[in-house]
Formats: structure tokens, C-alpha cells, sequence
């Protein structure tokens, strides 16, 4: 199946440069094109020199690896605003791929963590579910490149570093702010709920160290601030270090509820995004027709859930000592999972430099779940190839025994006729009259004929169907046409009424003896199912398109059902009896008129009619005495 759109979301937050690099590198063999969205917001234009240069770069090199540059305006407080803005995008160009970064500078409201970010799922997922979303998470070192995940990731900040802290102390001075402007006017033990609702905040953006720092800060600064005597850590009201011991509690049970809350939602949308994963390759399977398709789907799974390369070996197998997940690490990030139908392995996937980062064992254990879909689609596909293979056999077999069937009454016949003949001959030649001879050599060369005109025309059938004659078409006039479809007709045709409505002058374009030998056998059909004193009625008109071949006789005509019947081999209409033919004269009709492009068909009006319509050719120039 063939990849949608990748588009990839670039702002001024330190990471356009490298998220269009990781585009440039998902877009490497894929047809389709790819849209770089550029999201410009107020912030943009207080960013420092090396963001804003950054954002040039990675625009310059989208423009030079063939993206399409799209502007898009935000304000600096319209969150929701950019969310639909992406997926707008998004639903709008068939995308398949959303590349962005989880970096953001200054006030640019990006998706991050908690609410923001399964807003954004929950809007992307609805208004394009197809659509997998790739997050390149920045690198805290230097000498470390970005990796790029297939899913959601909340990545935090070292401890040792200073960032980490900035956001408790924030917090912290905040709240301290805040109490310091209302504490004139509420008891002091009402200030500390402000400081919980800070240390709960912090716990949904840090994790479980963070917060209970914090709490330990905000319990000192209101002893320190707004416990009397103020500026000591010795409360005079012993009351105040039962109020510390309940803060304390109430915020350490806070940070590990909002904690664990936060753990159970980032892992809940991995799940989701390994059940995505699942889904687009369930998808894209369904619609892969051959083992080739199959794997390239497979490979461009891999790709999208873990980020990392992989190759199919068909008709290799896992050693027997193997585990069914392999769940060990892998030192050199190789790891094999094998393609196993229900009777028998089909092949290994085999997964290079899966990076670090992704040898979990939920990872692992998606890849061996990627493995088992596309082993069942390569083992659906197999089993599609093998009732092919059965129905052609069968079909085989069907023209066999038809063409068998056909032919062993057609040459019994007139064989058993021809030896019957000439052994009375031979035998009883001195006892049987002059006139009885002479009946028995006519009845001998009738046979012999009859057998002769089959073999001809099986003959003539297999060259036609087998592409070895091609014809070789030219302006013929229909006066000559007609007369040697007349002289090949025989004697049948002497004691018939054919009527002939066609100008003499007439041109049209085909392979003169092809189109002979099909009117030959439309008027032999014709008097075979045409009473004696039966008219036949041979026409050809010319139109601006084509040109019509038909054959009317004033027989019984055809049954509901006998249009499409009369054109196969060896079909015979039972009301005819002994006079109904080979039942290859038609067939061989049907293939002349595909040869030269056109068709023909059959009607009832007053008996049948046979037309066989054949176009003008399109590079040669039509004669100047043609009649329209």
C-alpha cells in the first residue's frame, strides 16, 4: 500500500532544524509528497537569534528537499486554536504521518502534558484517525541525537539540572506572593491550602521528588512568613506543628495520587498508540494483495511504532530453542521475531539498532504483535495464491473434458460414417447397385468434409486465441467481401434467399480473410436455423465511429438467456438437432470481432441478428469514397 502525506509541524522552540531532518529522513522512500506547517506565533518574534535561525534553516532545507511551506498565525493564547490548526492540516491533505517536537519557548502554548495533551490526541484521533503521530523528543546532552517516538512521550527534566527546579520555585514564590496579599484578611492556617494547591500542581508537571521538595518548602516558608513570631521556625502556638504534620501528609498523599495519576495516563496513551499501531497495520493489510505489499506494510509499521529499520527474510526460521518474545535486551539492538502461520514458520522480522530507549517490553511486545498480523495476511495470501492455482486447475480441467466431450462426438460421427461407407464398399461392392455406389461415395466425402470444416475450425480457434494470428488490416470494399463470403458459403447457400444491402462502393478497415471466414460462418449458422424458403438478409453500415457487419435470418430466433451462450465453444442449440454444426463457427466470429478491436452480439427480432461492430482506426486516413 502506498504512504499518505507526512506532515511535519515546525515552530520557533530550538527544534524546527531537527524536526525537519527526522522528516526528511521518514519521507525517504515514499511517493508522496510532504508538508512542512510553519506555526507562527507572537512569541516568535522575542526568540533569540539562534531559534530564529534555526526556523530559517529548517524552512530552507524543507524548500530544498521538495516540501510544501504552509504559514500558519496563532496567538500566543489560543492553545486550542493551534491544535485545530494541525489537525485541520492534517484532515485536509491525507496525512498519514504528524511529526512534531515537545520543545516550546517563551508563552508558545504547545501540546505538553496532563489535559493539553490528550485534548490533542482526542481531537486528532476524531477528526483524522488514520493519522500517526511521531513526537521527536529533544536530548538533554549534547553529544546524543534526538530520538523520535511513534507515540506520546512526557520527557521531564534531569533533577541535577536547573531547569527542574525552576518550576517548584516558581510555584512556590507564587503562592508565597498570594498569601502575602490576602494573609490581612484570612486566618493563617487557611494561607497553607494555597501552598497544597501549588504542591499539587507541581506534582502533575514533576514527578513524586519535586513535590514532596515542595511541600517540605511550602511548610517552612509559612512557618517562616506567616507563623508567628515571623521570621523564626519556633511557632509560639504548639497548635501550628499539628497543622505542619497534617500539610505534610495531605501533600505527600496529593504528590503520589497526582504522581501515580500522571504515570497511569502517559502509560494509557502508549497503550493507545500501540493499539493504533495495531489498527493502521490491520488496515493496510487488508487491502495488501501480494507478499511484496505485505511486507512493505509490515516494514512501515515497524517504522512508525518504534522508529527503527527492519527487513523481512522470508523462508528462514527461528532457531527451536528461541523464545516466543524476546524479551531480553539485545546488546547490539538486533532482535528477531519470527513469521509463523498456523502449519508452518513463513519468515523472521528482523529489527536493526532498535534503539534503547524502545527495548521495553511493551515495545517488544508490539513487534511481535506487528509480526503475527502480518504473518496471518502472508498466510491469507498464500492460501488466496493456492485457490487460484486450485480454480485455474479446475478450469483447466472443465475446458478439457468439454473440449474432449465436443470433439469425441464430432469425429466419432462422421468417422463411424466414413468406415461404415466404405467397408459396405469394399465387401458388398458386387451386390449393391450402381446408385447405391455412387450414394455411399457421396455419404464417404460429406463425412469426410464434415470432418475436414471441424478440424479446420478448431484449428483456426486455437490460432486465434493464442495470439498467433494478428491481423492485418486494410481498406477492403464490401462488394468483394461479401461475394467471397457467398463462394466460401457453398452449395448451401444456392438454394437460399440472400438479400445483399450494402453499397458496392463501400470501404471499411480489416483484415480481409479474418472478417471472410466470420461472414462465412454467420450465413452457414443462418441456414442452418432458417426454414427452407427462409430469407437471409445480409448488411453493412458505415458510421462516423464504426462500422456494422449483420446477419438476419427468419428462424425461431434465440431463448431468453442463448445471447451470451451461442458465442462459447462448442455450444450447440438443442432445437437444431443434427443440423445445429460444430458449435465453434460462433466462437471463432467472437474472436475475430476482439482482434480488430470491436464486439458483436446477438438479438431476436423475427429471428436472430447478428451484428459485429468494428471501429475506424484512429491513425489512418479514411479513403475519400467512403460513404457515410
Amino acid at each position: 500500500m502506498t504512504p499518505g502525506m507526512l506532515l511535519v509541524c515546525v515552530m520557533a522552540d530550538g527544534q524546527a532544524l531537527q524536526l525537519v531532518r527526522h522528516g526528511h529522513q521518514l519521507q525517504q522512500g515514499r511517493s508522496s509528497p510532504w508538508r512542512v506547517l510553519h506555526l507562527d506565533t507572537v512569541s516568535a518574534r522575542y526568540a533569540s537569534q539562534a531559534v530564529r535561525q534555526d526556523l530559517e534553516q529548517a524552512l530552507q532545507l524543507a524548500r530544498a528537499g521538495g516540501a510544501q511551506i504552509v504559514h500558519s498565525s496563532l496567538n500566543m493564547n489560543a492553545g486550542g486554536h493551534l491544535m485545530k490548526q494541525i489537525a485541520q492540516q492534517a484532515q485536509g491533505g491525507m496525512v498519514s504521518d504528524v511529526l512534531l517536537g515537545d520543545q516550546a519557548t517563551g508563552t508558545v502554548y504547545w501540546p505538553g502534558f496532563g489535559e493539553r495533551l490528550s485534548d490533542f490526541t482526542e481531537l486528532l484521533g476524531t477528526t483524522v484517525p488514520s493519522a500517526q503521530v511521531h513526537v521527536l523528543v529533544a536530548q538533554r546532552s549534547e553529544h546524543s541525537a534526538p530520538s523520535v517516538s511513534g507515540r506520546w512521550v512526557a520527557q521531564s527534566p534531569t533533577r541535577w539540572s536547573l531547569r527542574y527546579w525552576r518550576l517548584p520555585l516558581a510555584v512556590l514564590m507564587a503562592c508565597t506572593a498570594l498569601c502575602a496579599v490576602i494573609a490581612s484578611h484570612l486566618h493563617p492556617i487557611n494561607l497553607i491550602l494555597i501552598y497544597l494547591v501549588g504542591v499539587l500542581y507541581v506534582a502533575l508537571m514533576r514527578d513524586l521528588v519535586a513535590s514532596v521538595v515542595t511541600v517540605l518548602g511550602a511548610i517552612l516558608i509559612f512557618d517562616w512568613i506567616f507563623v508567628a513570631p515571623r521570621w523564626s521556625l519556633k511557632p509560639t502556638d504548639p497548635e501550628y506543628f499539628f497543622t505542619f504534620a497534617i500539610t505534610l501528609c495531605v501533600g505527600l498523599a496529593v504528590s503520589r495520587l497526582a504522581v501515580r495519576a500522571r504515570a497511569a495516563a502517559v502509560a494509557a496513551l502508549a497503550l493507545a498508540d500501540r493499539a493504533q499501531s495495531l489498527s493502521l497495520l490491520a488496515q493496510s493489510l487488508s487491502t495488501a494483495r501480494t507478499p511484496a505489499d505485505i511486507g512493505r506494510t509490515l516494514l512501515q509499521a515497524v517504522e512508525r511504532g518504534v522508529g527503527a529499520q527492519g527487513r523481512i527474510l522470508l523462508g528462514e526460521v527461528l532457531p527451536p530453542d528461541a523464545p516466543l518474545h524476546p524479551l531480553v535486551p539485545s546488546p547490539d539492538g538486533v532482535y528477531r521475531f519470527g513469521l509463523n502461520a498456523a502449519d508452518q514458520p513463513l519468515g523472521v522480522l528482523q529489527v536493526d539498532h532498535l534503539p534503547v530507549e524502545r527495548q521495553t517490553a511493551e515495545d517488544l511486545h508490539l513487534l511481535q504483535a506487528l509480526s503475527n498480523q502480518a504473518a496471518i495476511a502472508l498466510d491469507r495470501c498464500n492460501a488466496d495464491l493456492r485457490s487460484q492455482q486450485t480454480a485455474i486447475q479446475a478450469e483447466t480441467e472443465r475446458v478439457r473434458n468439454t473440449l474432449l466431450a465436443g470433439i469425441s462426438h464430432d469425429f466419432r460421427t462422421p468417422l463411424t460414417a466414413i468406415i461404415g461407407a466404405a467397408t459396405t464398399v469394399l465387401t458388398q461392392g458386387h451386390q449393391i447397385t450402381p446408385g447405391q455406389h455412387d450414394a455411399l461415395l457421396h455419404n464417404m466425402l460429406d463425412q469426410a468434409q464434415r470432418l475436414q470444416s471441424l478440424t479446420s475450425d478448431l484449428l483456426d480457434l486455437a490460432r486465434l486465441q493464442d495470439g498467433a494470428v494478428r491481423p492485418d488490416c486494410e481498406w477492403c470494399p464490401v462488394g468483394e467481401l461479401v461475394r467471397d463470403a457467398l463462394a466460401m458459403a457453398g452449395g448451401d447457400m444456392a438454394e437460399r434467399r440472400v438479400d445483399v444491402q450494402a453499397a458496392e462502393d463501400d470501404i471499411v478497415w480489416c483484415d480481409p480473410r479474418l472478417v471472410t471466414q466470420a461472414m462465412t460462418n454467420l450465413l452457414i449458422n443462418a441456414v442452418q436455423h432458417s426454414p427452407p424458403q427462409g430469407r437471409i438478409v445480409v448488411a453493412v453500415r458505415l458510421s462516423p465511429d464504426d462500422w456494422t457487419l449483420s446477419v438476419r435470418d427468419q428462424g425461431p430466433g434465440l431463448l431468453p438467456g442463448q445471447e451470451s451462450e451461442v458465442f462459447r465453444k462448442f455450444y450447440r442449440d438443442p432445437a437444431a438437432g443434427s443440423a445445429a454444426g460444430t458449435g465453434l463457427g460462433l466462437a471463432i466470429c467472437e474472436v475475430v470481432a476482439r482482434l480488430h478491436g470491436g464486439h458483436i452480439h446477438v438479438r431476436s427480432d423475427g429471428g436472430a441478428v447478428f451484428e459485429m461492430r468494428i471501429p475506424w482506426p484512429a491513425n489512418e486516413p479514411r479513403p475519400l469514397d467512403l460513404h457515410e
